[in-house]
């Protein structure tokens, strides 16, 4: 399994991410952990992202997302745009209007007034002509989120994942711990870690048929300041999971060097 894992990281083959590759941001870190540790390996990843998200069930149950907003041009690869079909859209909702894993600029309100503004008329044009679906207004939300790192990785044991957790523990990835320990033998169960921070935020935008701010005028000063504040304190959160993320390789890092040390020791005890 860590064999086939580690082929498809190199091919970008089975990625179901809207960019469909490693996010940059974080790939020094995958890169890192695949190299260093024979013990663990590496089965999702994100560095961390600001996305406008949309779900809700349509009457017909069918999904409504005809596309996504992602990435800026150029960021998917061959691979990715020839799987687009394959990739998640959310539980019958628009999905992803547009996503960023990268900090936005200092001036907030560029994003704002380029791409979250288009993104919501475009939104509010099609949501307009769903009045009729019921089902839609009772399980629909459109979210600003941000989403920290989140790190899945596959563990060879109990003491290797438990060692992970201590690195994550340490550098503020407190939201972390073993999300699956199943699907395996019993001698060799598969052990997955998930590593991640409680640095979310997420702002409902729409839901149950209402605006939080109305009227639905998004190129008002009334929107401006509020999508420009929220852009703001996304962006201190990028800032915050990027220390963070540092953190956590440094603590690899160390570990690593401590694990070196004592074989060297127990080699020349020997």
């Amino acid at each position: 399994m860590r064999a086939q894992i580690l082929s498809d990281l190199r091919t970008n083959t089975n990625d179901r991410s809207l960019a469909g590759r490693v996010d940059p941001q974080i790939a020094k870190l995958v890169d890192y952990i695949n190299g260093s540790f024979t013990q663990y390996v590496t089965s999702s990843s994100c560095g961390g992202r600001v996305v406008l998200f949309h779900k809700g069930i349509t009457s017909n149950g069918t999904a409504s997302s005809p596309h996504a907003t992602a990435e800026p041009a150029g960021s998917s690869s061959p691979t990715a745009a020839s799987s687009v079909e394959r990739r998640k859209r959310g539980s019958f909702g628009r999905g992803t209007l547009y996503q960023s894993h990268d900090p936005l600029p200092t001036d907030t309100s560029i994003t704002v007034r380029e791409r979250i503004v288009p993104a919501l008329e475009e939104f509010w044009a099609w949501r307009q002509a769903q009045t009729s679906d019921a089902r839609l207004q009772t399980t629909e939300v459109l979210q600003l989120k941000f989403e920290p790192m989140i790190l899945h990785v596959l563990c060879a044991d109990f003491e290797a994942a438990a060692e992970l957790l201590k690195c994550g523990s340490e550098s503020g990835q407190m939201n972390s711990g073993i999300v699956s320990c199943s699907r395996g033998t019993t001698a060799h169960r598969k052990i997955t870690c998930c590593v991640t921070s409680p640095l979310c935020v997420d702002v409902p935008l729409f839901a149950h048929d209402a605006w939080c701010v109305s009227p639905a005028n998004f190129r008002s000063d009334v929107w401006a300041t509020f999508l420009t504040a929220s852009l703001d304190h996304i962006n201190a959160l990028f800032a915050e999971n990027a220390t963070r993320r540092k953190r956590f390789e440094l603590e690899l890092h160390a570990r690593a060097g401590k694990a070196a040390a004592q074989q060297q020791r127990g080699g020349i005890r020997d």
